[in-house]
């Protein structure tokens, strides 16, 4: 393997571990957005640090997601693949609309909490009844379902180990369960990190499809036997 296609699978294979990290860690030092705009202002208040860094370390494991679903495509060259790369195109737009919104969310409040948490208030109430101030947001759906048909097509890849690809599937539930952040946020967010992470090292560890595909590997085992 040569030094671009070996960079290559290592960026790819760091993407899908390090993503769901991200996702992990941000909601863990992340505060929930679900609650009432006085509770959500007070909550940011108290932990103004947290809650700016986790909003941008989750913005980045959600952008990370789209090279991680580009992973997830290597792992299914033939049976299975058009649905893994019908799930991860799907997921990818989602990633990145909501990796946008975390980061605008957090910048906002985070710049008007705690010095204008009235307005801070304001803001996040005229936000949860704005279909523009949400549009990031309605998107969250499609993340669920690409990756959900990701996880299906690469059941049907017939992986070396096929655990990570059936919890990637069944992360999908506890995942749309799961708060905006804290504790329990993180949690139900964790299978899915470690299905994702699995599946990071399952790319690390496989061979060069283009190599295993060529004319040239090929028509070696044909000049082994003659």
């Amino acid at each position: 393997m040569n030094g671009i296609l070996r960079t290559r699978k290592a960026l790819l294979a760091g993407a899908m571990i390090l993503g769901p990290a991200c996702i992990f860690l941000g909601h863990v030092l992340n505060v929930n957005a679900s609650e009432t705009p006085a509770q959500y202002v007070r909550d940011i208040s108290a932990h103004h640090a947290a809650f700016i860094a986790g909003s941008v370390i989750v913005s980045a494991g959600a952008f990370l997601m789209i090279p991680a679903m580009a992973g997830m495509m290597r792992l299914a060259p033939g049976r299975g693949g058009a649905l893994v790369t019908t799930g991860a195109v799907l997921a990818s737009i989602s990633a990145a609309a909501l990796g946008a919104g975390t980061l605008m969310l957090g910048v906002v409040m985070g710049m008007l909490v705690p010095a204008h948490a009235s307005l801070a208030a304001q803001v996040d109430q005229i936000g949860n009844h704005s279909g523009i101030g949400s549009l990031p947001f309605i998107l969250a759906p499609g993340l669920m379902i690409g990756t959900l048909l990701a996880a299906i097509g690469l059941f049907r890849a017939g992986l070396t180990r096929q655990w990570p690809a059936i919890l990637l599937g069944i992360s999908v539930i506890p995942v749309f369960a799961a708060p905006s952040g804290g504790a329990l946020g993180a949690v139900l967010h964790l299978p899915l990190a470690i299905a994702i992470a699995a599946l990071g090292l399952e790319v690390w560890h496989s061979g060069n499809p283009a190599r295993q595909g060529s004319p040239a590997t090929r028509r070696e085992p044909q000049q082994a036997q003659a």
